[in-house]
């Protein structure tokens, strides 16, 4: 009995579904229905959601067949690629889950009706315990222009977000594995919506959306950014809502910036079953909202509007500064050695500042500001000792090295001494002390074999097969000011966006083990280090390091001069010295020192008069005979009632953050070891 009441229900909810075919009926209790079907534990009724999902698709086939097919051929007198406009370069973000035949369906689709096919970059967010990711690792290794982000999972408006931070186009294209882009050309009618609206916003900064009369009671989906708004913003999505909201969220912000702009002609089928497009399966039952989750989250919607505002008037902000004519230029060679070393220094600390607070559009104004002022010659190249004249790109060709062949030659040697050694008693890789103001979460542990000028011999003890192969190499120790560094960074470890301190290296990297889900970014470009198999950037571009995976990365680390400085080496270690003396003497003019020296061992400072007064005037008034700092807290020595005392009180700002000091110690100013 209780099987045929269960099969007889079952019948009624088929019924009620098959009335979904016509849109009166698409009503949120419909899609209650169905939710409940699938969880039904009966047997007698698991065949609900299988038999509707069979009507559907013959319904969707019908329409590929009577409709969307004659378009998408009718489209191709629409779009046409004569004197179409300059090529942006396109980035589409696209999270994914247990779809691996939605994707290829998503990226077959928008390659097929693209005109160029070169400059389309998919990125793919997919969860770390999907049951798909083996199909889906498969189909990125054969799939040209698709990459694969694999994370924990973190909800789709998060996955936009990184993403975004791994896209490098001019325009960010939302999108999700269920849809179909019917329209040939698209990528050339984006085209031309760029080429226009860069023409009438010089800030380059709008938000598109295609439309091909999907929407016939108006509206938008899926939103295409710029660069530029990305940057301005500092992130792509909202992530305070489930997905739809993130949507409108970014939809509201233009509207009220009124930089919200269709590219017509341009149909791209949105395949959601809520429309009868596509069948119901899990992944729409995990991300579907109750209809109490749906009524909060819009609540919280309208409840946020005040905060759209004040992003919308950010956005205005800096519309308004780019509008505003950049200063003159001020060439290098009118400013004396010392003042340039203290502009590049404190841009160098504000825009790390902005940085480590996770104001990234905010950073990279100010890049784009000191270059307009001469202080650098490109916003992700901002070394602080800069050697004019030298070739500047990001990342450079292994086979210009020699030793890179030899390095890799000997790679399995090196892995098995530094795994030999690892978490173990005389393991001698520890917590970075130099660089911790880089690391927004997560930990990170170096060991330098090579620094300074001469090999570490506590730590090349450890690691004895590995220095006497890389002393094999003078590039990278007689001729080098470098480092030669273990670097072991744990997961969940983030090491933001930071620059080397000079043009005159270039940094070699000879992955050790690397687990799936780290990266480096280096320039924008985002990168996957390969075990055994060097790779060779400036780091005197902007770059940074990810760890969303489970096991620790390691990485041996080498500097080597930069290619272009031919010729003797002494030569070229004098202008290095001499940078380095323009560099101690911005140090004493900046934080008003007359003088300092070392004395056994330590660096020993004397103020200059103006600060001397100074600090003993501030000191008074503040009753305290000394202060030092102690992590994120201040140690103050005070006398009270003829007995010294000391006492401990929270600093505003952590000391590991860029700049949180006037002048830069020494060890501050070293090369930081990202």
């Amino acid at each position: 009995m209780t099987w045929l009441t269960d099969f007889g229900a079952g019948c009624r909810d088929f019924g009620r579904l098959l009335l979904g075919h016509s849109r009166r009926y698409r009503t949120a209790r419909l899609q209650d229905i169905a939710t409940a079907a699938v969880r039904h534990p009966s047997p007698a009724r698991a065949w609900v959601v299988p038999a509707i999902n069979q009507t559907i698709r013959a319904r969707q086939a019908v329409t590929r067949a009577l409709w969307l097919e004659p378009r998408r051929i009718a489209s191709r007198t629409r779009h046409r690629a004569e004197g179409h406009a300059p090529r942006c370069q396109i980035s589409v973000l696209c999270p994914t889950r247990e779809r691996p035949a939605g994707l290829a369906r998503l990226i077959g689709s928008l390659l097929r009706t693209a005109h160029d096919t070169t400059r389309i970059r998919v990125l793919c967010y997919v969860d770390n315990d999907d049951r798909q990711l083996a199909r889906y690792r498969a189909y990125a290794a054969r799939q040209v222009g698709a990459e694969l982000v694999v994370g924990p999972p973190i909800g789709v408006p998060a996955t936009w977000n990184a993403l975004a931070r791994a896209a490098t186009g001019d325009v960010l294209v939302m999108a999700n594995d269920d849809q179909f882009y019917v329209d040939y050309g698209w990528d050339l009618a984006l085209d031309r919506a760029v080429s226009e609206y860069d023409r009438r916003y010089r800030d380059g900064v709008y938000c598109l959306y295609f439309d091909g009369g999907q929407y016939p009671d108006g509206g938008a989906d899926f939103p295409i950014v710029s660069r530029a708004w990305y940057q301005a913003l500092g992130y792509y999505s909202t992530e305070m809502f489930q997905q739809w909201q993130a949507e409108r969220w970014i939809f509201d912000i233009a509207e009220r910036i009124q930089r919200l702009h269709p590219v017509p002609g341009v149909f791209v089928d949105h395949l959601h079953y809520q429309d009868y497009k596509a069948p119901f399966d899990a992944t729409y039952q995990r991300h579907r909202l109750t209809r109490d989750k749906s009524l909060a989250d819009q609540a919280l919607f309208i409840r946020m509007a005040p905060e759209r505002e004040r992003e919308a008037e950010r956005l205005r902000q800096f519309i308004t500064a780019a509008a505003t004519p950049p200063p003159p230029v001020t060439k290098e060679k009118d400013v004396p050695g010392y003042l340039m070393q203290s502009v590049r220094r404190y841009y160098c600390n504000l825009i790390d500042a902005w940085h480590y607070g996770g104001r990234t559009g905010d950073a990279h104004a100010f890049a784009e500001l000191a270059v307009a002022q001469g202080v650098w010659d490109h916003p992700m190249q901002r070394a602080r000792e800069h050697v004019p004249g030298l070739d500047a790109r990001a990342l450079h060709d292994p086979e210009r090295f020699w030793f890179v062949a030899y390095l890799e030659q000997h790679y399995p040697q090196i892995r098995a001494e530094i795994e030999q050694v690892l978490d173990t008693s005389i393991d001698p890789v520890r917590p970075t002390t130099d660089d911790d103001g880089l690391i927004r979460h997560g930990q990170w542990k170096q060991a330098h074999l090579f620094r300074d000028g001469r090999w570490q011999e506590q730590v090349c003890a450890h690691f004895p097969v590995t220095r006497d192969l890389l002393a094999q190499i003078p590039e990278v120790t007689t001729f080098s000011p470098g480092v030669i560094t273990v670097s072991r960074v744990a997961p969940g470890t983030h090491i933001m966006p930071h620059c080397g301190p000079t043009n005159a290296l270039v940094r070699v990297h000879l992955p050790i083990k690397i687990p799936p889900g780290v990266w480096i970014k280096v320039g924008g470009q985002r990168l996957v280090w390969e075990e055994g198999k060097c790779l060779i950037f400036d780091d005197s571009f902007e770059h940074e390091v990810g760890h969303e995976g489970t096991e620790d990365r390691v990485v041996l680390i080498l500097d080597t001069l930069h290619p272009d400085l031919a010729g003797d080496h002494g030569e070229r270690l004098r202008q290095r010295r001499l940078n380095t003396e323009e560099q101690i003497l911005a140090f004493l003019r900046d934080g008003g020192f007359a003088r300092v020296e070392v004395r056994d061992g330590e660096v020993a400072i004397r103020p200059g008069p103006g600060m001397h007064d100074r600090l003993l005037r501030d000191m008074r008034d503040a009753g305290v005979q000394g202060a030092r700092l102690h992590g994120a807290d201040v140690v103050w020595n005070r006398h009270t009632a003829g007995r010294a005392q000391e006492e401990v009180t929270r600093n505003g700002m952590p000391t590991g953050i860029p700049g949180g000091d006037r002048g830069e110690t020494p060890a501050a100013m070293r090369h930081r070891e990202a």
